[in-house]
């Protein structure tokens, strides 16, 4: 298989990182060894009040997003649930993130989305209603479950800051298992070039503080696996089943946000700890955590005994990680994918995710060029907005440190290519769907096969 690569020289770290694409499937990323690191993004959903995300699309800040473009400003969540701009948001004051919002939040989703369930709701109730990323600094903390996820704030070039943000969850809370997998036979080696993630992640220029959050471990174990589940399962459901691969020195805590929100509205996301997916020997982690799923599904002694649903199963990734999604495409279980900066498949459905100031930016015009010759179906969003941190790729950032800004887009895609739900499908599809004409926030597109 020919390789086409693009070298990226970084003579002050003496190192080289490179942006591949197979030519002979049209399977394109920006990622074979692209850098992943903590800090930065894009503006929000919401803006708190008080000015903290900057203003006036000057070179210090950014102006805050467009109308969502739907008639209330609204999204639609699992189950056809319209998560509106207060759910979002709630709760959310000039000092922060109020107690009361994110539990309305989801008492809200529990009444709309029906089902009187005395154990489940009983479940619900013992859940925090607000987690604080930069609290959650042990393994333990990071197992409590929670109704919402609050992230750390952003610093700005212009000494303001973005944030913190709130991101609210669904229907049935989120739970992380850190660190599983140990003494089974799906423990990975782990990749010698995790040691060089201290010189990766400074190489992004990111506000330090966000820095040094993502470098701080949590005791987690490279060669396993952690899981983001629904905190609550209710009896005789299963659950579609998202196989994730981190970007390079991604540490999974980096992406809690996206993934808690996701899980939090009825799916399990299995994602191995390495930071080098796409990079042998840790090349096949993201294949290796279905092979552990369906493990766990058939293990009578597990909590997912018999709760996965092993016929709706995806598989995401960022940078190295889309790449190894890329490859993952031609597995016969995955049923549709996502390439968080970025990719295109003949392989799979698929969701191209880029913005402006990505390593490698091919802008909105060059992501519709690739999505529409790729033979799958396929659509791309590219974000604008994107915060002025002093950082040199802000833009590959943005479901990391600016997650609110992607999680609709991330769940409605989901929910219609593996629950087949008819309301998500108006997000991508129409002249009016619901991401269509948001072109101050973000560019959408897709190309003529995804119907």
């Amino acid at each position: 298989m020919k390789k086409i690569c693009t070298v990226i020289p970084v003579a002050t770290l003496a190192l080289f990182f490179g942006a591949c694409s197979d030519d002979n499937n049209n399977e394109t990323t920006g990622t074979g060894g692209e850098v992943i690191a903590s800090g930065g993004g894009q503006s929000g959903t919401v803006t708190p009040s008080g000015g903290s995300g900057g203003g006036g699309g000057s070179s210090e800040g950014v102006e805050p997003p467009a109308d969502s473009g739907a008639p209330d400003g609204s999204v639609t969540g699992t189950g056809g649930t319209v998560i509106t701009d207060a759910v979002a948001d709630a709760g959310r004051t000039d000092a922060g993130v109020s107690d009361a919002g994110p539990e309305a939040a989801v008492t809200d989703a529990v009444v709309s989305e029906g089902g009187t369930d005395p154990g489940f709701e009983a479940c619900i109730a013992t859940l925090i209603p607000n987690s604080k990323l930069v609290e959650m600094d042990t393994a333990e903390k990071m197992e409590v479950p929670f109704k919402a996820m609050t992230i750390l704030p952003t610093p700005l070039s212009n000494g303001d800051a973005y944030g913190p943000m709130t991101v609210s969850g669904g229907l049935y809370g989120a739970k992380i298992e850190w660190n599983e997998g140990a003494g089974t036979e799906f423990v990975n080696p782990i990749n010698s070039a995790e040691s060089s993630c201290a010189m990766v992640v400074s190489f992004f220029g990111e506000p330090q503080v966000l820095n040094d959050d993502l470098t701080k471990l949590r005791d987690m174990d490279q060669s396993i696996y952690t899981i983001f589940r629904p905190a609550c399962m209710k009896e005789g459901e299963k659950y579609p089943v998202i196989t994730w691969a981190n970007g390079t020195c991604g540490y999974i805590h980096g992406y809690a946000a996206l993934l808690s929100h996701l899980a939090s509205h009825g799916y399990v996301i299995i994602a191995s700890n390495s930071t080098y997916t796409g990079t042998p020997p840790t090349n096949t982690v993201q294949l290796r955590s279905l092979d552990y799923a369906e493990a766990l599904n058939a293990d009578p002694n597990s909590i997912y005994y018999q709760k996965l649903d092993l016929d709706k199963i995806g598989a995401m990734g960022h940078s190295q990680g889309a790449g190894a999604t890329a490859s993952a495409a031609s597995d016969p279980r995955v049923k549709a994918l996502i390439f968080w900066n970025s990719g295109v498949s003949n392989n799979k459905p698929f969701l191209n995710v880029s913005g402006e100031r990505d390593l490698g930016d091919i802008g909105a015009s060059g992501m519709a060029t690739r999505t529409n010759g790729a033979t799958q179906p396929g659509a791309w969003v590219y974000y604008h907005q994107v915060l002025v941190t002093g950082g040199t790729a802000t833009g590959h950032l943005v479901l990391m440190q600016q997650p609110e800004r992607v999680v609709d887009v991330n769940l409605a895609w989901w929910n219609w290519q593996l629950k087949g739900d008819q309301e998500a499908k108006k997000m991508f599809i129409g002249d009016n769907c619901g991401f269509c004409n948001r072109n101050a926030e973000f560019e959408y597109g897709h190309n003529s096969t995804l119907q």
